[in-house]
């Protein structure tokens, strides 16, 4: 019996690198803005405060629950502002 089978019949259902259930893109993309292989910037026309006020909105829950997409906006968004403020 292989170690595979035996997570499996421990009702262990992956690793998280094939485990659809622990596959997180947006996260992915997060930590890329984050560490500056992926270099983004805000539009001429983006408005910072909104962005601000988007990341503080978040914050303090107003756009419910936690989810993994939220979260990488949110630190997506607040690369940007450490960005803008240096």
């Amino acid at each position: 019996m292989t170690d595979d089978e035996t997570d499996a019949d421990a009702g262990d259902v992956g690793t998280p690198d094939t485990d659809p259930r622990h596959i997180d893109p947006a996260g992915d993309l997060a930590d890329a803005v984050e560490t500056g292989e992926l270099e983004i910037s805000l539009a001429d026309d983006q408005d910072v405060d909104e962005l601000r006020e988007f990341v503080e909105r978040a914050e303090a829950g107003e756009f419910g629950p936690v989810d993994p997409a939220l979260e990488a906006q949110v630190r997506i968004a607040r690369s940007l502002l450490d960005d803008i403020d240096e």
